[in-house]
């Protein structure tokens, strides 16, 4: 078994060369995404975008890759709150 973990969150700048530099060799081979989504953020357009790009990026190099989104955080959110807070960043 060989696992490699890439740990592609955090800052901006970080998420910006992994998808522009090293773009092919960190989608490259890839059998599982797990995506995480902070609930928290006020930045969910920019979340979006890496998202979307992020799948481009394993479309073109690891195509039969399966994914997975989390959402991060969600204990913060009052129970009887989550379903329309999930519900406004579908």
């Amino acid at each position: 078994l060989n696992l490699n973990l890439w740990d592609c969150g955090g800052q901006e700048a970080f998420m910006q060369n992994y998808l522009e530099s090293q773009r092919d060799n960190i989608f490259s081979n890839v059998e599982v995404l797990i995506y995480v989504f902070d609930v928290d953020t006020s930045q969910t357009d920019k979340d979006m975008e890496n998202y979307t790009n992020s799948c481009e990026a394993l479309r073109e190099n690891s195509p039969n890759a399966k994914v997975f989104c989390l959402i991060h955080k969600m204990d913060l959110i009052a129970e009887d709150q989550r379903d329309k807070v999930f519900q406004s960043r579908e």
